[in-house]
């Protein structure tokens, strides 16, 4: 990355989840209070495609909001719990109470509706992010707790940069704000390639920004 159901009905299940996006506050997990709604709803658009067409800006842009929430699950707030828990290797997990994420099977084809297989298993795979999860005995099961976003980031701008055919990418600018929380004192930017990846458009990179 440079600095600067199955799949689809993961991408059903995505809109209108209340998982949180990089501006906004998270909630705590279900087990003080609801994280996100705890069932996800339906969304009308298909991420797969039988060819590579040149992708509308608009959709580009929708694509971006919906990664933020998914990808929020693993770093900014956990799927919302129940109450019930069991320990892994000395660690906490508590069971996802969301319709439609009944076992880890279930969120991967969601993460395959978002990103790629390699992005996808980076999350998944029980090292490389903040929040986890894992079967147990076929039900899914969260670890880790919800985090307050950057208050050192403050407003984010977002472009899409039409490079080819099957790629894109979104340009996020970040303001740096200083000890105030209201001066800007710098800019911080990413680039998310969005590609034209096995038969459907998905993030191959990807990371929140604040």
């Amino acid at each position: 990355m440079k600095k600067i159901a199955s799949a689809l009905l993961c991408a059903l299940l995505l809109a209108g989840c209340a998982a949180p996006a990089e501006e906004a506050s998270p909630a705590p997990v279900s087990r003080t209070a609801p994280a996100p709604a705890a069932q996800a709803d339906h969304m009308s658009s298909s991420l797969v495609e039988s060819s590579a067409r040149p992708m509308p800006e608009a959709e580009v842009l929708a694509a971006y909001e919906r990664a933020q929430r998914v990808y929020g699950w693993f770093d900014l707030a956990p799927l919302p719990t129940s109450g019930e828990s069991v320990s892994v290797n000395g660690a906490a997990y508590y069971r996802v109470d969301m319709e439609g994420m009944e076992e880890l099977e279930d969120l991967r084809a969601c993460l395959r509706g978002v990103f790629s297989q390699e992005l996808t298993d980076r999350l998944l795979d029980g090292r490389s992010a903040r929040i986890q999860y894992r079967d147990v005995n076929g039900v899914l099961f969260a670890a880790g707790e919800s985090r307050d976003p950057d208050s050192g980031k403050g407003q984010a701008r977002v472009e899409v940069e039409q490079t080819e055919e099957a790629v894109c990418f979104v340009n996020v600018t970040v303001d740096l704000l200083g000890e105030d929380r209201e001066t800007v004192v710098g800019l911080e930017s990413w680039s998310f390639p969005y590609a034209f990846v096995d038969d459907r458009w998905v993030f191959t990179d990807f990371r929140l920004v604040s």
